[in-house]
């Protein structure tokens, strides 16, 4: 479904906030790249407030609840650029190895990695009950770090080589769509 844009509405200036920063200036369709619905943003005119109560917006994020899972909206004339208008979850399939997830979601896969493993060696009387305990948790950690290679473009079995995983956590994944799936972002 395309939503053109108010000409006049498009050469606004508009900021966004992202982890205590304010970001911008962007123009309405860069802006729509960069934020959800709950996003606080701020214009010339009008004080911060959520993107899904600015009025030249609401629209935007209406047609979002509106449409069927993974559909697109088109900010612009139909040669500009889509926005994924589908929110991203972090942990919404963690035993899956399909799709991509960003560096935050693989850090933080692997505190809990590490946490659950000291729990579970702290707490386990006999062998039987360590190995039914970190079968499940060996699970995620490799499903965890091969979705996060989908995400630099490769292989899940990249994980395997000595080190990858610090790569993993540091670089930054492909930024557009790959062969494993749409980006996390």
């Amino acid at each position: 479904m395309a939503i053109e844009i108010n000409k006049e509405k498009s050469e606004l200036k508009y900021y966004y906030s992202e982890n205590g920063s304010t970001l911008g200036p962007f123009n309405l369709s860069q802006l729509l790249e960069k934020i959800d619905a709950d996003t606080l943003v701020y214009r010339e005119g009008i004080d911060w407030t959520n993107a899904k109560d600015v009025e030249e917006l609401k629209k935007f994020f209406r047609s979002q609840q509106q449409q069927p899972v993974n559909n697109k909206v088109n900010a612009e004339a139909p040669s500009s650029t889509v926005v994924d208008t589908q929110p991203k979850n972090m942990f919404r399939a963690p035993f899956s190895f399909n799709g991509r997830i960003r560096r935050m979601e693989y850090g933080i896969s692997i505190i809990i990695y590490l946490i659950a493993y000291s729990l579970i060696v702290g707490m386990s009387l006999s062998s039987v009950i360590f190995l039914v305990a970190f079968v499940p948790l060996i699970w995620f950690l490799w499903a965890q770090g091969a979705k996060r290679c989908h995400d630099r473009g490769n292989s899940g079995w990249y994980q395997i080589i000595p080190f990858y995983a610090l790569w993993m956590l540091f670089a930054e994944g492909d930024k557009n769509e790959n062969e494993y799936g749409n980006s996390p972002k």
